[in-house]
């Protein structure tokens, strides 16, 4: 496998609507501190055609708490000719390989780590299919769980149902779940740079969670440019509607992504999975921080 560096600073930053950029002025104009190396990779990856990977300090702005900072450490890598099962296997001797690990992960490492349809465990515990639940309909589940949900408001676009959804899965499916599982199946308005099984209505993409805490999050990894600029057409809608920072699309990458081997790709957050094997709680106890000197 092929390691490579990236650009830290890139000059377009991701069009998710959940994700924040940092933005630096430079003699070149607006560059963008990257969320993830995830666009310079594609590009790398169309350009040499095989398996790489990086290991790379990545920042998103506004994201702080016990398991969040806005710069963070990332293991990121594709995979041609991989689907999703591959990978996670992948994943599973990744984390085999490292050494002194804690009781739970004993537990799991000589078995099969679960695997949970996001799409099934939604269906029979709600009742209805999470594709087909109107934003309205998906709202008052949510409101039926907890009256006041500060981080929602009601809008009628997909990423109010993919926000729904999450809360939804996180506060009722979840916490009956196996501490340590693979999530797959995920809901259509979820696909993000993923690619979707036409048949099932389902997205190809997994995360992966430990006690309640997403260390992974892989993809069979869209290589439709047209496809690619309709998601965009439609992030940049939801961002429109929401106030946030309009974001360009890179050019580059979307040529790139057309030009990828087929393959699948998982990001790794290196921070919490050095939080969890210790053992801690936040993400202050495992980083470097000298931000108070």
């Amino acid at each position: 496998m092929l390691e490579v560096t990236t650009p830290a600073l890139y000059g377009h930053a991701p069009y998710d609507p959940h994700l924040s950029s940092i933005a630096v002025t430079t003699s070149s104009g607006t560059e963008y501190l990257q969320t993830s190396p995830e666009y310079a990779l594609k590009r790398a990856l169309a350009h040499y055609g095989e398996a790489l990977f990086e290991i790379t300090p990545a920042f998103r702005a506004g994201d702080v708490g016990q398991r969040h900072s806005p710069e963070f450490t990332m293991l990121e890598w594709y995979q041609p000719t991989y689907g999703l099962s591959q990978l996670m296997a992948e994943v599973n001797a990744l984390l085999n390989a490292m050494t002194q690990p804690p009781a739970i992960w004993q537990e799991y490492a000589n078995k099969e780590i679960p695997e949970v349809s996001f799409c099934t465990t939604f269906t029979e515990q709600f009742g209805a299919n999470p594709n087909q639940l109107s934003t309205i309909e998906l709202w008052a589940l949510v409101q039926s769980v907890e009256s006041e949900v500060g981080h929602l408001t009601y809008i009628d676009d997909d990423l109010f149902r993919s926000d729904c959804l999450d809360f939804l899965f996180d506060r009722v499916i979840a916490p009956n779940l196996d501490p340590i599982f693979y999530l797959t199946e995920f809901p259509v308005c979820q696909s993000a740079l993923a690619t979707i099984d036409s048949d099932a209505q389902t997205v190809r993409r997994f995360e992966l969670y430990w006690m309640g805490i997403e260390l992974a999050n892989g993809y069979e990894e869209l290589r439709d440019p047209v496809e690619i600029r309709q998601r965009f057409r439609s992030a940049a809608e939801q961002r429109r509607r929401r106030g946030l920072t309009e974001v360009a699309l890179d050019p580059a990458f979307v040529e790139a992504s057309g030009e990828m081997p087929a393959c699948a790709g998982v990001a790794l957050g290196l921070d919490r999975l050095i939080m969890v094997w210790l053992e801690r709680s936040s993400l202050g106890e495992v980083q470097i921080n000298f931000a108070a000197d």
